[in-house]
Formats: structure tokens, sequence, C-alpha cells
């Protein structure tokens, strides 16, 4: 059946020299349909820094003045386009709400990386408690909602990173959830074995490490919050947050309201391959979001041997369980994420078992699996263009 499948053309807001969950998809999944035998053009703004024999590169820019993550706005206009000089057999827009603009023939998929929007109220002081920027966020996720439900409905099919993700969407959006199908993300990670010394030095001088790039959602205000108790119990103790993001000076103030400024670094972004350096040094990784879709991170801090912590929500919970390979805390608890970090620094057969179970857990995600199934989904549209 997917012999009649030859040429994908994949659209993404980030490719090769990524900076979030989303490129590092992106770049695996383009290599790993190359590595599959299928011709391979991908559409994405700026230029390809990295090795990828096989792909054949199209750059794109989005407008100035767009005011949406990652450009996905004006992106999707240019990446329509673009297609429009394009014979390919299927679309992939690695974004789906990427799509917006797209109205060609050609059969179209579009992959949910979250329910963010999905999962928007209505009620402006609804994001009060949670964010700095709350109104601008409602007016914002309030755009968002009714531009990707278009979007999403148009597509032919949709991938979704959880089946938290599907389920929420195909409520939300009214689109049936048999359309959706969920293919968990998957990573080409070496496990870095237990190293004694190394897990010494971590204890030493613990780092709570965070990578991501919308810190609020990522749960950053959460762990300023609990920094005042933990640095009586661990003086020294840091906190790192590597990812960009409009709302770090707000978050500079809030952790120096608390007092807790001179024990975090924002260190800003880091390329895809100098951050498994923090990784290693790193003694709990720590992302207790308020939403998210799976959080590809946690694969990667696991890989590197790090104990973690994630939010109770979303795909993060078909990825940790409780006590087995991390920890999970509901959006917001400030005492029971203190209480884990704790238990991750001072009970040494716990925090070995868990970083244990980790490397147990990244070689469950493989990125040839992720691949393998993808193909599976664009197969089911080549069979309906026969």
């Amino acid at each position: 059946m997917i012999s009649t499948l030859k040429h994908i053309v994949l659209c993404t807001q980030q490719f090769s020299n990524y900076w979030s969950g989303l490129g590092a998809y992106s770049t695996h999944l383009a290599r790993g349909l190359v590595k599959s035998g299928m011709k391979v053009t991908v559409i994405s703004p700026g230029t390809m820094v990295d090795n990828c024999e096989g792909i054949n590169f199209m750059s794109i820019k989005p407008l100035k003045w767009d005011f949406t993550h990652g450009n996905w706005f004006s992106l999707s206009f240019s990446y329509a386009k673009a297609i429009e000089n394009i014979d390919a057999d299927l679309i992939h827009f690695t974004d789906a709400r990427e799509s917006f603009a797209y109205k060609g023939d050609i059969p179209a998929v579009g992959t949910l990386h979250d329910d963010y929007f999905a999962r928007h109220k209505w009620n402006p002081f609804y994001y009060k408690n949670d964010y700095v920027d709350w109104m601008q966020r409602w007016l914002y996720y309030s755009f968002v909602t009714v531009t990707e439900r278009k979007a999403l409905r148009r597509l032919t099919g949709l991938t979704a990173n959880s089946n938290a993700t599907a389920e929420t969407v195909s409520k939300a959006y009214d689109i049936p959830l048999e359309k959706i199908k969920t293919i968990y993300l998957g990573l080409d990670l070496d496990c870095v074995p237990l190293d004694p010394k190394a897990e010494k030095k971590r204890l030493h001088k613990p780092i709570l490490l965070l990578v991501g790039g919308n810190v609020q959602r990522k749960g950053l205000p959460v762990i300023l919050k609990i920094m005042p108790e933990l640095l009586k119990e661990f003086p020294g103790m840091i906190v790192q947050v590597i990812g960009k993001n409009q709302n770090i000076g707000r978050m500079k103030k809030l952790a120096d309201r608390l007092g807790v400024m001179d024990c975090v670094e924002f260190i800003g972004w880091i390329p895809p391959e100098k951050i498994k350096t923090y990784y290693r040094k790193a003694s709990v990784f720590v992302m207790p979001s308020l939403m998210e879709g799976f959080g590809l991170v946690f694969l990667e801090a696991m890989a590197q041997g790090l104990p973690v912590i994630g939010g109770n929500v979303g795909g993060t919970a078909e990825l940790i369980k409780e006590g087995e390979n991390g920890f999970l805390v509901d959006p917001g608890d400030v005492s029971t994420l203190g209480e884990n970090i704790r238990e991750f620094l001072i009970n040494l057969e716990l925090r070995r078992r868990v970083i244990e179970n980790g490397y147990s857990t990244v070689r469950k995600y493989p990125a040839q699996k992720m691949v393998d199934n993808t193909i599976e989904l664009y197969s089911n549209f080549s069979h309906e263009r026969g």
C-alpha cells in the first residue's frame, strides 16, 4: 500500500537547529522517512544547519508583524504559497494549526502537540491565578481557539502525541476521534549509565533544572514558590531555566519578590547538542506543567540519568508513572512538589530505582517506532488516492 506514496512534504516552524520538542519531532521524523526510502521536502523558516542528507529544504519567512507563537499564523500562508509549486503525494503539517491557510488538492495531515487552546476557557478570570499576563493570554487563546478549530476540521487526518491530547481536541472541536491517531513521539537517545562520582556531585549542591519555552505554563512559578523552604534544608540549591520566552522578565520579578533571585539562573536558549551538559550536572528535572501534551524533555532527562517530576496532566500522565519512573504533581501543588524534590535528594534507594526505570522508559520510545507508525498513517491516505 505504501509503495504508491513516495513524496512527503513536511511543513514545520522548526527544523534541524530547533529549540523545542516540535523541532526535535520534525527533524527525527524527516530523517526517518528518508531512511525508509521516501522523498522528503521540508518547508521551514531559516536554514538547514545540520547534516540531513537526502532532504530537499525550502526556506520561507514569516511576516514581521506576526504575534502568534512560532509565527505559526503567517507561516501557514507561506506554506500554502510554497506548496503551489510542489507535486507531492501528501502534505504533513508538523503543527496541525499551521495548515490554516492551506486549501490545495493534495491530501494533508497534521500533528497535535498540545491541547492548550482546546481547553480554553471563555472566562478571562480563569487564567488570573496562574499567569501574570492573564488578560493578554486570554485574548490570544481566544483567537487561536477559533482559528485552530477551523484548520483542524479541514485536514484529511490528524495524529496526536497522546491519548489525552486526542480526546480533548476531539471533544472541543467536534472532530470524530477515529480521525485522530495517537502516535507517541520518539527520540534516538543514548542512556548514560549511573556514575557514582557524578551522582555525588549532583547531590552535593543540588540543581533543579527546567527546560521549556512557555515557563509559566511549564510550572516555573510553582518551583519558585517552594524555593524559600527548600533553601532552608539545602543551602546553595539553584534553579536553572533553559528556554526562551517573552515572560522571562516577569518571572525574574516573581523570583525577586520571593527573595530567591540569587538562586535562579535564566540561561536562555541553548543549542540541542549542548543541553546534555546541563542534564548531566542537574540533580532533579522539574517541570510541573499546568498543561502538557506529552513532554519529550522528560525522555531527554531520563536518558541522562535524571529523576523527573512532571505535572499530573495530559500526556505526561501517560509517560510518567507515579513513584516508578518519576513523580506527578497536581497543577499548583507547591507542598507536594517540595516533598517530591526532597525525596529525590534524600532517599537514595528511591532515586536509584526511578533513574533505572527511566532508562527503561526511554527505550520504549525510539524514533523509528514513531516513523513506522507515521508511515502507516500515511498509507491510509495513499490508499484513498489510489
